[in-house]
This record gives C-alpha cells, structure tokens and sequence, in this order.
C-alpha cells in the first residue's frame, strides 16, 4: 500500500510541473502583448478586430491528456493489485 501512495504522490508532483510552466510562460507572454497592443497604428485603416482568446479549437488535447491519465491511473491500479498478490503469496510462503 505504501507503494501506491509513492507513485500517487510523484504522478500528482509530476502533473503540477506542467502547470507551473505555462503559469510562468503566460506571465512572460503578458507584458509583451500589452506592449504591441498599445503601439499607434501606421496606418490610417482601423486594426482588425482580435479572434476570442479560447481553448474551444483544443479539444481534442483536453480528451487525449484525459485518456492518458486514465490510462495512467488503470495501470498503477493493476499494479497495486499486482504487488499485493505478490505479498500475500511472500506471506504464505514465509508463514
């Protein structure tokens, strides 16, 4: 059982690095376009208009990450059980 929560505890460490990183890549990318946005046009044409900043066109990322750590998740589970059968068999044998 202990096993478990040592790979529990690095799959969620693991899962938080990720997120850091476009934390820190969003607050690098910020100033940057306030900068661009606020420079007076060259033309005497009004700029057009910006497309919506979403995540709807991602979808499919959002459904492969969740596959993923489904299957991530069903693998150490079985390994778990794995692991346990293992011990029960060391404890008869040593019984």
């Amino acid at each position: 059982m202990r096993h478990i929560r040592i790979i529990l505890v690095l799959l969620f460490a693991l899962a938080g690095l990720g997120t850091g990183r476009a934390a820190r890549a969003q607050a690098v990318e910020a100033p940057a376009v306030a900068a661009a946005s606020t420079a007076p046009a060259s033309s005497a044409l009004p700029a057009p208009p910006k497309p919506p900043r979403t995540l709807r066109a991602y979808w499919h990322l959002f459904a492969a990450f969740a596959i993923v750590w489904l299957l991530v998740f069903g693998y150490v589970v079985t390994l778990a059980r794995r692991f346990r059968r293992v011990e029960e068999q060391l404890q008869a044998l040593g019984a």
